[in-house]
Formats: structure tokens, sequence, C-alpha cells
């Protein structure tokens, strides 16, 4: 069973995973990104930092070597945790910028049938 902190690293995952997803990182995007961050309650033994920027390297691997919806099943067990909260945060970088990319629509449609298919 997923714990709170397990919750909360992959939340972060996924929220970096959304954002970068159509290779255009926005200003607004970043902000949400940083408040979100800002928000967690985090109790992990590595930093949220640290957390962060593995997130980053692994979501950009994940994107370039066509593995995403690899990298979110993996998430899946931890976003149960708080599978309403994990769709709406997605929701709201995907709508952050005012335009949906055609990639973030489709990553968010994963995760949608991903957590709501249990």
């Amino acid at each position: 069973m997923a714990t709170q902190q397990d919750f909360n690293e992959a939340l972060l995952k996924m929220a970096i995973l959304m954002y970068r997803i159509d290779g255009k990182i926005r200003l607004n995007e970043q902000e949400l990104l940083d408040g979100m961050t800002d928000s967690l309650d985090w109790s992990g033994a590595n930093s949220i930092t640290a957390v962060q920027n593995q997130a980053t390297a692994d979501a950009r691997q994940a994107i370039s070597s066509n593995q995403v919806e690899g990298y979110l099943a993996n998430l899946k067990p931890a976003l149960l945790f708080d599978k309403q909260k994990a769709l709406d945060t997605a929701r709201e970088l995907m709508q952050s910028d005012g335009e949906e990319a055609g990639e973030e629509r489709k990553l968010y449609d994963q995760l949608l049938h991903l957590l709501m298919a249990d």
C-alpha cells in the first residue's frame, strides 16, 4: 500500500512528465509546478530537489525513448493513493498555458485510463 510520501514523489514525477511532454516549458507551467512542489508535505529520505532533478532526467529519457506509458505504469500504484488529486494536477498543468498540446492531451488520457481502470 502506498504512503503519502510515495504519492508525493509519484505526483511530482507525473507533473514533471506532464509539463515536459510537449517539449515546451512555459513560465506558467513552471510556476504551477513550483507551487505544487512547495505545498507538498515532504518527509522523504531524499530531498525534494534531488527527487525533482532525477524525475526531470527520467522524464526526458522516457519521452526520448518513447517509454512514456511504461513510466506512467510504474507510477500508478503510488498515484492510486489519491487518484483524484493526481488527475486534477495533470489537468491543471495541461490547461495552465492556455493551449492544450496534443501530447499533453494524450498523456492525460493515458493517465485517466490507467487510474480509472481499477
